[in-house]
């Protein structure tokens, strides 16, 4: 087999990108030299300002930001009172005078920092402002995982646009805990951390809105999506396990709530209608997909195909045909690798936004499209032994068998990793009067892609290009807020939304058809409707008390778009399903160094499935009332409900570093998927599913500082332990063999049951610290267990570490270990930015050879995917010519690494080296 090496393409795409990269590198070298040789800048009495109009606490962070000072606030305080913004020149002190005329507040110099007081009515009148005492700023969202008594993460709208990736999941990309799954097919985000996934375990709430729908993905699992546009995110907030939210019910695993553009990110500081678009150039992708029918890798190492009868030296031509070891090997037409500087995928967006007095309005369209991308070239790529032979006579046969992590090849296109889409966001915030807010947004989700189903990767020797799978998702939200001036007992938000999502997703037919079995494709229609409130007050008597209480409500429904009516009645699922929580929680400070939190949630909730259960007639639970000779219908149904509590102790024993523990339970009712009726999985009349109860405790340091070795440096780092327990886990497995195995689909092979438990404890560190010129941020998550148990038939180990037969948990477990740092460092005036982010990844948990706990009868249907441990690195670089024009440059996987991602479903390689270059035009 010849080898084929990477020649990068020369075309005059690639030499004009190549040129142009080098003409920038050319003039900003000896500049950047001269400004690293120069220095920091030093401080300065007076410069320009440009800061636009927005609520007063945001404004006045801004303007500390921006002239590099430490101050301080309680921003409660300040809730409610609005500013128009800053512009011209002024020293530090004028500007924060400029500020805070008229709004009963002064500046308060103290402790090298300013803080607030309240402007004296009289001069005989003293009265200062209680300060909270933090030297950063309290309400960056960037610090709020280092002032919290729990594990969170932050991603700015700037990370986003700087680690954009191929796929949409790269953005979360090394964010400690946090792993996506399948992350190569289909644009959706199924988000795992700390090894909870899918089911809603941990939501992704888009402006608050749940969209989440669970695809069935063959015999190897289900994947729950998401979907989303990155160019149309604002930020990303994560919370690391249970929450005492409205919007956290549920959510066992924790809970991810993303944020659409705002006015405040397009428009530019001190004007008040705004213009931005975005425009990038992807390369290593084939620009358009594959032909249907085009094959990718080794025809080989399938469960149930490839595994032999290739022969060779027959002894007549005719004994061979048929069995030509060319079957073996693809063909030269997807080793067609464009050079690393030849994009042929594009990438989008515009975005509007207008300020009124009263009125916030954005308009904004992203549209991305990218043919099949390519596999890298260094790494555990795969090769095809032949050494297993045996003399027959006339022929030789041979038994190939294929070594590596996949079957596509170094540097092959992969089939069916195409994917295009459009997105559309409205948007307005309305300023009512006596301090409302009411927002309103729409958000139109449209999407083409290939897929690649995981089981049929893994059952059939085969990899093909397939037609495209579809799907629309629509989000609308209402959402208000409520918070009148000077009110300690007003702190009102309501959250109305809706999703509407349909989706075709297409199947392998031709491979099961080659085996004699019927492939139906996957259409569905899921709409859901949710409801939250919730208030805050505050006392003021025993030390600072806050109160926070809520309810929330959901209603689901699943059915059938009828794109396949050759399909039995049960194949796809029908049903309902609507979930109530009721909350509160309190938090006390007894002392301006302690502080207690506490609250109980209680969910209920009820379950309809729509698809008669299929009975067998020899069932006892077949009733034939109406005398035709068939089973009368059954329909499953659930009802469950429960109460959990929550508790955490923060101890701040000097500024800025903090000691905490906290416990927390949750209640994860069972989701719709897993109460209705599907091909490969139901729920049976004799297993009633009971809903999944999680047991978490967390012991943690922050540590948050600015000027700690240098004046104006800042330093944050979290370390934490947690050990999390779900008991009742909900999955799919084999039946024991005292269970009544004669109701619902495939009950002799499989059902949803709940196992003994599912544990992941663990250590987990994060941290950044900024220099200004040079910058680094670090995390890491190490598991010190990972076990899941169920006690059952066939079972000759109650726990293990890799999984359980059957079982959807299998591919959610995450490595042992996985690391990522970045450094990076600003040059010529901090206009360039340039850095290397290094991600690295442990290796799947191994299952044995012997005793795998995984199969059953020998086959593994939800086979452990086992990818291998990876380093990837990828550098950035950003270079704002001007206050309108930024130069984006990245080249993700740049040592062309060959691997799978962790968490994969199936045996698909991620890109390999892929460089990308953004522009963005803001006016």
């Amino acid at each position: 087999m010849p080898s084929h090496a990477f020649r990068p393409q020369e075309g005059p795409p690639a030499r004009a990108l190549a040129a142009a990269l080098l003409a920038v590198f050319l003039l900003l070298a000896p500049a950047a030299a001269v400004h690293a040789a120069a220095g920091e800048p030093p401080g300065q009495a007076s410069r320009d300002y440009a800061i636009g109009p927005g609520p007063l606490g945001h404004v006045l962070a801004e303007f500390a930001a921006q002239a590099g000072v430490a101050f301080s606030f309680d921003a409660d305080q300040l809730a409610g009172i609005r500013s128009q913004g800053l512009r011209g020149p002024y020293t530090v002190e004028g500007g924060f005078a400029a500020l805070l005329a008229g709004t009963g507040y002064e500046l308060d110099a103290r402790g090298g920092g300013y803080t607030l007081k309240k402007t004296p009515a009289d001069a005989s009148e003293i009265g200062y402002l209680p300060t909270v005492h933090v030297e950063a700023d309290a309400i960056r969202p960037e610090d709020a995982p280092y002032r919290t008594a729990g594990s969170s993460s932050h991603i700015s709208r700037d990370d986003i646009e700087r680690f954009r990736g191929t796929s949409v999941g790269d953005i979360f990309q090394g964010t400690p805990g946090v792993l996506v799954g399948e992350n190569r097919n289909s644009g959706g985000l199924d988000i795992n951390i700390r090894g909870m996934q899918g089911q809603g375990r941990v939501p992704v709430l888009v402006d608050g809105a749940r969209q989440e729908t669970t695809v069935y993905r063959g015999y190897a699992g289900v994947s729950s999506r998401s979907f989303v546009d990155p160019d149309l995110i604002g930020g990303i907030d994560i919370n690391k396990g249970p929450t005492l939210s409205a919007q956290g019910a549920g959510a066992v695993g924790g809970l991810v709530s993303m944020r659409t553009l705002n006015a405040e990110d397009i428009v530019r500081r001190g004007e008040s209608i705004g213009l931005r678009i975005r425009g990038t150039a992807i390369g290593n992708n084939s620009g358009s997909a594959s032909a249907p029918g085009t094959r990718s890798g080794y025809n080989v190492g399938g469960i149930l195909g490839g595994g032999g009868g290739y022969r060779t030296d027959c002894a007549s031509p005719s004994l061979c045909a048929g069995h030509e070891l060319s079957g073996i090997y693809g063909t030269n037409e997807t080793l067609d690798r464009p050079g690393t500087f030849d994009p042929k995928g594009h990438a989008g967006s515009v975005a509007f936004a207008k300020r009124w007095e009263q009125v916030d309005l954005v308009a904004a369209h992203a549209r991305r499209s990218q043919g099949n991308y390519y596999a890298g070239k260094h790494g555990p790529t795969p090769w095809v032994d032949l050494s297993e032979t045996y003399d027959r006579g006339f022929y030789t046969e041979i038994v190939p068998r294929l070594e590596g992590a996949s079957r596509i090849r170094a540097g092959e296109r992969v089939v069916n990793t195409n994917y295009d889409s459009e997105s559309t966001l409205l948007k307005t915030r309305f300023y009512l009067p006596h301090d409302q807010e009411l927002e309103l947004s729409y958000l139109r989700y449209t999407s083409t892609y290939g897929q690649l189903m995981p089981s049929q990767l893994i059952w059939f020797g085969v990899v093909e290009q397939t037609e495209n799978s579809q799907v629309t998702a629509n989000t609308y939200t209402a959402r208000y807020h409520w918070q009148p001036a000077g009110s300690d007992y007003v702190d009102l938000r309501a959250n109305l939304w809706m999703t509407d999502t349909d989706s075709l997703n297409r199947n392998y037919s031709k491979a099961v058809a080659q085996l004699g079995g019927e492939s139906y494709n996957s259409a569905e229609k899921y709409k859901r409707r949710g409801l939250d409130l919730t208030n805050t007050l505050r006392l003021h008597r025993w030390g600072e008390i806050k109160v926070d209480y809520g309810a929330s409500g959901q209603w689901e429904d699943i059915g059938t778009t009828g794109d396949d009516e050759k399909a039995p009645k049960y194949y796809f699922r029908n049903g309902s399903r609507n979930e109530y929580s009721l909350f509160g929680a309190v938090q006390w400070k007894p002392t301006g160094s302690l502080t207690f939190d506490a609250g109980l949630r209680y969910m209920r909730f009820r379950s309809q499935d729509d698809n008669a259960t299929v009975i067998d007639k020899n069932s006892q639970y077949c009733f034939d009332d109406d005398g035709d000779g068939e089973c009368d219908p059954v329909y499953y149904s659930n009802r469950k409900s429960g109460t959990t509590p929550m508790a955490s102790l923060t101890w701040e024993p000097l500024a800025g570093l903090q000691f905490y523990a906290s416990y927390a339970e949750a209640l994860r009712m069972p989701s719709l998927f897993e109460s209705s009726s599907g091909f490969s999985a139901a729920p049976t009349l004799d297993s009633n599913l009971r809903p999944e109860h999680a047991y978490n405790r967390e012991v943690g340091i922050n540590y948050l500082k600015d000027g700690l070795w240098k004046s104006h440096d800042k330093f944050r780092v979290k370390l934490a332990y947690f050990h999390n327990t779900v008991r009742d886990y909900l999955t799919r497995t084999i039946p024991n063999t005292w269970e009544d195995n004669s109701t619902g689909v495939n009950a002799g092979i499989f059902r949803m049951r709940n196992i003994d438990s599912a544990s992941f404890n663990g250590i987990e560190l994060s941290g950044s610290y900024d220099l200004g010129r040079f910058f680094t941020q670090f995390g890491a998550t190490g598991y010190t267990r990972i076990q899941t148990c169920l006690t059952g038939s066939y079972r000759r180990v109650t726990c293990t570490d890799y999984g359980i037969a059957a079982s959807y948990v299998n591919n959610m477990i995450p490595p042992k270990w996985h690391a990522s740092l970045l450094v990076g460092t600003r040059l010529l005036d901090r206009r360039l930015t340039l850095g290397l982010r290094g991600t690295l990844m442990g290796k799947r948990n191994a299952v044995p050879t012997y005793d795998d706990q995984t199969s059953t009868g020998g086959i593994a249907y939800a086979a452990p995917v086992q990818w291998h441990a990876y380093r990837i690195f990828d550098f950035f670089a950003s270079y704002k010519v001007n206050d309108r024009l930024s130069i984006d440059f990245n080249i993700d996987n740049l040592t062309d690494r060959y691997y799978l991602d962790a968490l994969s479903l199936g045996l698909v390689p991620a890109p390999g080296r892929t460089a990308r270059m953004s522009v963005t035009l803001q006016f």
